[in-house]
């Protein structure tokens, strides 16, 4: 379909009445759904179920057959000439629930259970963009709970018996179950729910309370909270997902602090994008990209700290991408790697930012609320994205979204001159900015110092060429000149603009790992995970001739001399007794180290050495260092191990800035944020 296609969906959803009898701990169930067709289509009649799903008996007029897709039984109505669609049909099935998340050693239901569409536990309906509403009923023994989307209602006997009412349209059913404590609150009519593994009354009101901020932040933002409930979910297995009116979260992470104001802002919002509004995946996933933009970013921004957030972003894109695993935005669905995360979330959550600048701020957020209004609890893809904020914004976005959805890669950018003249109280300045080729389109803006004032000028330069020429006339002296100081472009970093990090070397093309002979066994797992065994090398103390970057695993390894050199450069002691940072001091005993740094010996490239306190904590380490791609150098405690120090090292924005004159304050104006309100307002 074109990109400026605008999908049409007329279906109306179809109901489910499904009355489940679950046993928990074999996941076996009964099964009986009543499905209930609204204005249905001709494809009413065909549906797909779990083969390993046992039908007590096929209603009259219906017939099974194995489907092309593994796995799966089709259910068809046969169908004589023009016979009009049944209005309901009702299906008894039994048998073990599918549930492709499950580790195979959980073989007693110690993870609890988690089934959704792609279990195929309840009969889908063979037609693309299908959408749906539900009862359903669950039948438990105590003292299990069973979750799902809609609100909840408990019946009394025996059994725990619970019904979930979804009345607003959704793409697949849920049920989640676990030995679950529910805590409850009211706000302003809305139904929140914490549901904990442990009686933990402290949690779950941090959890609920947090909620109610977002709930509210975002629905002022956006518009009004889409579904009868929010429920914070806890799961044994360490997700963070967000589904139609829950998340579910693991549980180690929904017990770091950071959570609270990081991923769980984000899962919440995913109730009006991704769940409210649902994403086309064939023109690519937006949701994810939007939902980054609104949580992630526009949290860090009102805090002021927007720029520096914008440019991590970028960072991971340039650490993670390359030519083999780049891909348009068009072309993407899910996260499954590190380089489809840093393309549909960085990525995109900058081209939303750039949108933001092309049709002005107030445009962004009339078309952000026009959106949601227009496409509630319906599909909408990038053309109708378009077409949305071309009618707010009366401009014409071919081109914007031709360019960033449709082709891959980024810009590479660079200041390759900049001079001035003075002539009669005037000053000409004059700039050549380099672009990398195949050229962008793209609006860069540009800070300009002079002596009259210690805060830039910004301007916007219109590049569409590999190298242009601009002059400015100044009537003060120019001090300094910067592109794009505030990040506002998505790009590739300047060379030297980005400080060496973690991510850099998860990142790397080429990545070798070096090793002593008596370490070997205790590092040598992690050093698997991070290369190719080809690559991975015992006692070898010369890695000059070695391209690409590499991990140092070990504090003996000969290899460290190259780091302890570089660190003590900026500021940072090594010694038989630990390390000094220039505020802290560690000791090597029940302490790990990570230290990322350039390579010295090529143009790219960078190093990490990896010290661990002890044998115990490298599990920690291979499963946490992921997380903290960003930092430069890193200091943890324990067996655990938990973060005790971490830090950045100083960027050289030379490859963006010319100075003139040393000395004088380079200052920006401040940025104006997205919006004024903040989920929480400082008293």
């Amino acid at each position: 379909m074109p990109l400026n296609a605008v999908w049409s969906f007329s279906d109306e959803p179809v109901h489910h009445q499904l009355k489940i009898e679950l046993e928990p701990l074999t996941r076996f169930a009964r099964i009986e759904d009543t499905i209930q067709f609204k204005n249905s289509s001709e494809n009413c009649g065909s549906f797909y179920l779990h083969a390993g799903l046992n039908l007590d008996r096929i209603p009259q007029g219906w017939q099974v057959k194995p489907s092309v897709r593994p796995g799966l039984n089709e259910i068809e109505l046969v169908k004589r000439g023009s016979a009009a669609c049944p209005e309901t049909l009702t299906l008894k099935y039994s048998g073990v629930l599918h549930d492709p998340t499950l580790d195979p050693e959980d073989s007693l239901g110690s993870s609890g259970f988690f089934f959704s569409g792609e279990s195929y536990f309840y009969p889908q309906i063979k037609r693309q963009f299908s959408r749906l509403t539900f009862n359903m009923q669950v039948s438990l023994p105590e003292p299990w709970q069973a979750v799902s989307q809609g609100q909840r209602h408990e019946l009394s006997g025996a059994e725990r018996i619970v019904t979930w009412k979804s009345s607003y349209p959704s793409e697949e059913i849920y049920l989640i179950g676990n030995r679950f404590h529910n805590y409850e609150a009211d706000h302003n009519g809305l139904t929140l729910h914490a549901f904990l593994l442990k009686e933990e009354e402290g949690l779950a009101s941090e959890y609920l309370e947090t909620a109610k901020r977002y709930i509210d932040f975002y629905s002022r933002l956006i518009g009004p909270y889409p579904y009868e409930k929010f429920a914070l979910i806890e799961n044994s297995r360490q997700t963070g997902y967000g589904m139609a009116s829950f998340t579910l979260m693991g549980s180690r992470i929904i017990r770091f602090p950071f959570i609270l104001h990081s991923s769980y802002p984000h899962e919440i919002l995913h109730n009006w994008w991704g769940n409210g509004v649902f994403p086309v995946l064939a023109e690519g996933n937006w949701s994810e990209g939007l939902t980054a933009y609104l949580a992630d970013h526009l949290l860090m921004e009102l805090e002021g700290n927007g720029a520096l957030y914008r440019f991590q972003e970028m960072m991971k894109f340039s650490n993670y991408v390359n030519q083999e695993n780049d891909f348009p935005l068009s072309e993407f669905s899910y996260r499954d790697s590190m380089a489809s995360q840093a393309i549909g979330y960085a990525k995109l959550l900058m081209v939303f930012h750039m949108l933001r600048a092309e049709v002005g701020g107030e445009n962004f957020l009339k078309g952000l609320k026009r959106f949601y209004k227009t496409f509630k609890y319906r599909y909408a893809g990038y053309g109708a994205m378009q077409k949305n904020f071309e009618e707010v914004s009366g401009q014409d976005l071919g081109q914007f979204f031709k360019q960033w959805i449709h082709r891959k890669g980024a810009p590479e950018i660079r200041l390759k001159q900049a001079s001035y003249v003075s002539s009669k109280g005037r000053y000409d300045l004059k700039l050549r900015v380099e672009q990398s080729d195949p050229n962008f389109e793209l609006k860069l803006p540009i800070a300009i110092w002079t002596d009259g004032s210690s805060v830039g000028e910004i301007h916007t330069l219109k590049l569409d060429t590999g190298l242009q020429n601009f002059s400015f006339q100044l009537s003060d002296e120019p001090v300094a000149v910067q592109l794009d100081p505030y990040n506002d472009v998505f790009r590739l970093p300047g060379i030297g603009e980005a400080p060496a990090s973690l991510s850099q070397t998860y990142g790397a093309n080429v990545v070798s790992a070096f090793l002593t002979e008596n370490e070997k066994l205790d590092y040598l797992r992690f050093a698997k995970s991070v290369t190719k065994p080809q690559m991975i090398f015992i006692g070898d103390e010369n890695a000059s001739y070695k391209e690409g970057s590499l991990w140092v695993f070990g504090q003996n390894h000969p290899l460290r001399k190259k780091f302890i050199d570089q660190l003590k450069k900026l500021g940072v002691e090594v010694d038989e007794n630990g390390v000094k940072f220039s505020d802290q001091s560690y000791f090597w005993d029940d302490h790990s180290f990570v230290f990322t740094l350039p390579r010295t010996d090529q143009k790219n490239g960078t190093m990490t050495w990896v010290v661990a306190g002890n044998s115990e904590s490298i599990s920690g380490l291979m499963r946490k260092l992921p997380h903290y791609g960003k930092y430069g150098y890193l200091v943890f405690e324990g067996s655990a191990p938990e973060n005790r120090y971490k830090g950045t090292w100083p960027s050289n924005p030379m490859a963006m800035q010319k100075v003139f004159k040393d000395g004088h304050p380079l200052d920006l104006p401040d940025q104006k944020p997205l919006v004024s309100f903040k989920p929480f307002p400082k008293p």
